[in-house]
């Protein structure tokens, strides 16, 4: 059957089906509204349209493909050709709008700076995305981020008892998914880490905030938005005993986050508790209404 013939009769047959599905369904006594007559009267030319087009595809299928040309072909709307390079440039906006840019700096990579494993290397040593995200970027450009994560995994099984080797893993592991969110298994991993971490040292205030941050981007299904308010609240009871750093500030800022939506009146408090112990803190200021 002539793919044309096919979709006219496709056409036709939904057409008719989907107009008469509400007559059948109202009674059978004879419409007085006029706009019930004209419905009526289009049903059943269309379905007299369908029969004529049937009988002609049945003439079509067992006669010559020639004489498909007498099918009056509808008017279609002229539609460009693309090139193998403008599909290619259209699927890369397209990866890019759904990664985040991932994959603009992976085809990017070959004009990327070069990454020396030694020396760059180094300088991730201890350094989160968030804290400097300079050597991260760089290393992904030049699509040396899992040679990276690799390095970091060898690092940290030859020293399971180091917290601070272990929280370099769970960095590589943050700050490749900031880079591609396509990994989205790396959380997951990275939360393991943390946790190996604050099982050598309770009060390491890196693990538990970064993993109550990484649990407020996790779906509200996963049921983890409770579990940040847990890390958070353990970690505003830690810090009362802990000298003031301006990064503590975070704290109070983030756990009023959470705690707004159920009980406003809550995170105004914990926002007013962090000003009192951060008062430079323009944010935390601002959301207490000071």
């Amino acid at each position: 059957m002539h793919p044309t013939a096919t979709i006219l009769l496709s056409v036709t047959v939904a057409t008719a089906a989907a107009i008469g599905t509400n007559f059948v369904l109202r009674p059978s006594d004879p419409p007085v509204d006029p706009a019930a007559i004209d419905l009526r009267r289009t049903i059943d030319e269309l379905r007299a349209e369908q029969r004529a087009l049937q009988q002609r595809l049945a003439a079509l299928a067992s006669g010559p493909q020639a004489a498909t040309a007498s099918l009056p072909v509808p008017e279609r709307t002229a539609v460009p050709q693309l090139d193998a390079a403008q599909i290619a440039a259209a699927v890369e906006a397209y990866l890019q709008q759904r990664s985040g840019g991932a994959a603009t700096a992976a085809n990017a990579s070959a004009n990327a700076a070069a990454f020396d494993f030694d020396s760059d290397f180094a300088k991730l040593v201890g350094t989160s995305y968030w804290e400097d995200p300079t050597g991260w970027k760089k290393a992904f450009a030049a699509g040396r981020m899992d040679d990276v994560v690799k390095q970091f995994e060898a690092l940290a099984k030859q020293s399971p008892n180091d917290p601070a080797v272990q929280m370099n893993l769970a960095n590589a592991y943050l700050a490749h998914l900031q880079l591609d969110q396509s990994k989205w298994q790396l959380s997951m991993k990275a939360d393991t880490v943390f946790d190996k971490v604050l099982d050598l040292d309770e009060r390491h205030w890196e693990a538990r905030f970064s993993k109550a941050m990484s649990y407020t981007f996790w779906p509200d299904f996963l049921g983890k938005k409770k579990d940040a308010i847990g890390h958070f609240e353990t970690l505003v009871a830690q810090q009362e005993s802990m000298p003031v750093e301006a990064s503590h500030a975070q704290t109070y800022l983030y756990l009023g986050n959470l705690l707004e939506a159920r009980d406003p009146q809550k995170a105004r408090e914990m926002w007013a508790k962090g000003a009192r112990r951060h008062p430079d803190n323009q944010e935390l200021l601002k959301k207490a209404g000071n």
